[in-house]
């Protein structure tokens, strides 16, 4: 994805335990313990112009922590690019998945998408897998946010045409949470729109945003 931004942009990725460079670290299962831990190690990082960008539980984790960064007096984004998820104020219309015994779990993981099938048949990799989607799955689907003054930050949202896990009024009602201004745009793809066939358009479309707020 960063090679694909403009040269100015510094590309941060947000990497939680449970996975890669952080496996066998305690994972997070509430919105509340990631944020406490997230937010003085961003703090280290506010001293250029900055946005935020999340996708399905990145665009809550993205939106609590520029609440608390308000909060705090702290420097604040650009904007807020959120992807392939209801606004936080809605409730879910969608059968929660982490608490779901392990072969329902898989069959709902394929039904989502973005997990190849060789991945979902090989037991060993699975049971590697499950517990950080379980932990991350559980953040998403209990959150709840304290928040209700929308931010002074323009929001960007971005979804996929077929994606059955947002509708479009579920991605359109982030406009609740801005002063500043909002967008919607639809790409063609289900959730994973953004890495499958639609990723060279909604990168062109990011770069474009990134370039307009700075």
């Amino acid at each position: 994805m960063g090679n694909a931004l403009p040269p100015w942009v510094e590309l941060t990725i947000l990497q939680l335990p449970g996975r890669e460079t952080m496996f066998g670290k305690p994972m997070y299962e509430s919105m509340a313990s990631l944020i406490e831990a997230l937010v003085p190690i961003v703090k280290t990082r506010l001293d250029m112009p900055y946005a935020f960008f999340g996708h399905s539980l990145g665009a809550h984790v993205a939106f609590d922590l520029a609440q608390t960064l308000r909060r705090d007096g702290a420097s604040m984004p650009r904007a807020m690019m959120v992807s392939g998820t209801r606004a936080p104020h809605l409730q879910t219309r969608r059968l929660p998945l982490h608490d779901l015994p392990t072969p329902r779990f898989v069959e709902e993981l394929r039904r989502y998408g973005g997990t190849p099938e060789a991945v979902l048949q090989n037991q060993e990799l699975m049971d590697i897998f499950i517990p950080p989607l379980r932990a991350d799955l559980k953040i998403f689907e209990t959150y709840s946010p304290s928040w209700n003054t929308p931010l002074d930050v323009p929001i960007m949202a971005y979804g996929g045409r077929t994606d059955h896990r947002t509708d479009p009024d579920e991605l359109e009602a982030w406009k609740e949470h801005t002063a500043k201004g909002f967008t919607v745009q639809f790409f063609e793809g289900g959730h994973f729109y953004l890495i499958e066939q639609s990723r060279p358009a909604f990168l062109a479309e990011l770069s474009r945003n990134l370039e307009a707020i700075v």
